[in-house]
């Protein structure tokens, strides 16, 4: 029992410390891709983007023109530290990073609303360690380079939202049938939790797993000092006009 023991945590030992060779040899490496794409990501993000729109048909908001509560809503449940992170989130990736190791498998994300952006533009969705390593890498990279209003637009307009929806526009026409400015704040809050996982939350075919992430969105915003719990519970008791 004990050799057994003993094995598991040689095992673990070794895996770990081979893990973190291979973050290293990764981030030397990264240093040098990212000193080559640093300079033309803007315009490589802004290309892919712009392609984006034009497959997908995405009507385009400006950063004044996303609601208040959909900004919050959104960096409370996909990126706390949004707001001063460096396009990545240390804590998040080590906690990934952990999940990961344990499990020997890539199960865990990490990723911050830039990483999504960047996977949304430029990168595929295949959950491989070259994907993963390029995604922080051009991350910082969008954080070096982009405002954190061009990056949270950017993100509004490129996100997928289920049912053929790119973007938040599309999202609200999609779903309610008018533009985000008319909605209130429990349907902005049932829009900002879609992204995680949009099939699953489908409104039009699962209302109450919708309705239950629209949940985790306000709690997201209480915990994170957004919304007081009698606001949050309020938001949540606003009606849902779906089309």
């Amino acid at each position: 029992m004990m050799r057994h023991a003993i094995h598991l945590v040689t095992r673990l030992l070794i895996r770990i410390v081979l893990s973190c060779l291979a973050l290293v040899a990764l981030f030397a490496a990264g240093i040098y891709v990212y000193a080559v794409y640093v300079n033309p990501l803007p315009p490589r993000v802004l290309a892919a983007a712009a392609d984006r729109v034009k497959t997908f048909h995405i009507h385009e908001l400006s950063y004044n023109q996303i609601p208040v509560g959909f900004r919050k809503a959104i960096i409370a449940t996909e990126d706390r530290r949004f707001a001063w992170d460096p396009g990545i989130d240390p804590v998040g990736i080590a906690r990934a990073i952990y999940v990961d190791v344990r499990k020997g498998a890539l199960l865990q994300g990490g990723s911050t609303i830039t990483q999504q952006l960047v996977d949304n533009t430029i990168l595929n969705q295949n959950r491989t360690v070259t994907r993963k390593v390029l995604q922080v890498i051009n991350a910082v990279g969008v954080y070096d380079t982009m405002s954190k209003k061009e990056v949270f637009t950017l993100y509004a307009n490129m996100i997928y939202f289920g049912n053929g929806a790119y973007g938040l526009y599309n999202a609200a026409k999609t779903y309610f049938g008018v533009r985000p400015s008319l909605l209130n704040e429990g349907e902005l809050a049932l829009l900002a939790g879609l992204p995680n996982a949009p099939s699953a939350y489908d409104p039009f075919t699962s209302l109450p797993l919708a309705r239950s992430r629209e949940r985790v969105v306000l709690i997201n915003m209480v915990s994170d000092g957004i919304l007081t719990q009698a606001r949050a519970d309020a938001i949540y008791a606003l009606p849902i006009h779906l089309r």
